[in-house]
C-alpha cells in the first residue's frame, strides 16, 4: 500500500501570483492550475482569506480563475485561536530585538496577512508555502525593517517551503493526473 502526504499546505498569495506571473501563465501550463484547484478543493492547500482577498485585488486572470472555483472555502482568520497566536507572532516582532518599528507596523497592518498566515499555520499545523527567503543575517546590533515569514516560522516552529516542495509532496505532474 503507498502511504499518502498527510501533510497539508497553506499557500502564500506569491506562490500563486509568482507562477501566474512568469512560468506558469494559464495558457502555457493548464495542468498545474487544475492540479492547485484539485488540491484546494481536497484540503490539501489550504486558502486563508486575507490571502484570497490579496489576490482578488488583482481583478485580472488569477482572481477570475480563484473566484470561479465556487466550492472554495478560505479559512477565515477570526477564529480565536488563530487570534491569540497572531498576537503572539506581533509581540515576537516587537519584542525579539531583531526587527525596527517599521517591521511590527508592516505586519500588524490590517491588510497584511503574513502574520496571520504563520497564527494559522501554528492552530492547524500546515506547512506554509511562499517564495519569500530569509533575511539570513539577523542581528539585534543591526535590527531589520523587514520581517519576513521563514524568519518567523522557524521561532515558532512552523515549516516554511516553496512552491517546488509542495508540487513535489503532492505528486504534480504535468500530464493532467493529478492524485
Amino acid at each position: 500500500m503507498i502511504a499518502r502526504n498527510s501533510e497539508v499546505f497553506i499557500i502564500d498569495s506569491d506562490s500563486l501570483i509568482v507562477p501566474y506571473r512568469s512560468f506558469y501563465t494559464f495558457s502555457f501550463a493548464p495542468n498545474f492550475w487544475s492540479f492547485i484547484e484539485n488540491k484546494l478543493l481536497s484540503n490539501k492547500i489550504m486558502l486563508l482569506d486575507m490571502v484570497y482577498d490579496e489576490i482578488n485585488v488583482g481583478n485580472d486572470e488569477l482572481s477570475n480563475w480563484l473566484q470561479n472555483i465556487s466550492a472554495l472555502e478560505p479559512i477565515n482568520h477570526r477564529d480565536s485561536d488563530i487570534i491569540k497566536n497572531y498576537g503572539d507572532v506581533l509581540n515576537y516582532i516587537q519584542d525579539c530585538g531583531y526587527y525596527k518599528t517599521e517591521a511590527l507596523n508592516d505586519w500588524s497592518n490590517a491588510k497584511t496577512a503574513d502574520p496571520w498566515l504563520i497564527a494559522t499555520a501554528m492552530v492547524n499545523h500546515y506547512t506554509i508555502i511562499t517564495f519569500e527567503r530569509s533575511n539570513g543575517s539577523l542581528n539585534k546590533v543591526s535590527p531589520s525593517k523587514n520581517a519576513k515569514i521563514p524568519d518567523i516560522c522557524k521561532q515558532f516552529n512552523v515549516p516554511c517551503k516553496d512552491l517546488y516542495y509542495m508540487m513535489d509532496k503532492l505528486s504534480f505532474n504535468n500530464s493532467g493526473n493529478h492524485i
